[in-house]
């Protein structure tokens, strides 16, 4: 699976820089807040273009795997004390538990 991977990256790449390739003399203006920028460089503002995007992409998915591990790290805290719990339980002596809570009613036996 991993050279699957690996294989369909190099694929992407090379498909990336066919395309700089074709466009490396072509200029582009820009418009940016009222300002004029002529005779940029195609492959640049793509370049630009790509990297502004990854960034706010690494930042809006930053904030969910914070938001994941958050939660994990509280299931985890639960786990624990639920188990600290169980091991107590186990201890006990069937002499110790008291009848109130060892008693079915009907209704819960369905």
């Amino acid at each position: 699976m991993r050279l699957i991977s690996i294989f369909f990256w190099i694929v992407i790449g090379a498909i990336i820089l066919w395309f700089f390739t074709l466009n490396l003399e072509e200029t582009v203006s820009i418009y940016f807040y009222n300002t004029e920028y002529q005779d940029i460089k195609l492959v640049a503002v793509i370049f630009i273009s790509v990297f502004i995007g990854v960034v706010i992409g690494a930042l809006l998915l930053s904030t969910q795997i914070l938001k994941a591990k958050g939660e994990t790290a509280s299931i985890r805290k639960h786990n624990k004390k639920l188990l600290k719990e169980l091991e107590g339980l186990r201890n006990i002596s069937i002499d110790e538990i008291p009848e109130t809570e060892t008693r079915i009613s009907p209704e819960e036996d369905i």
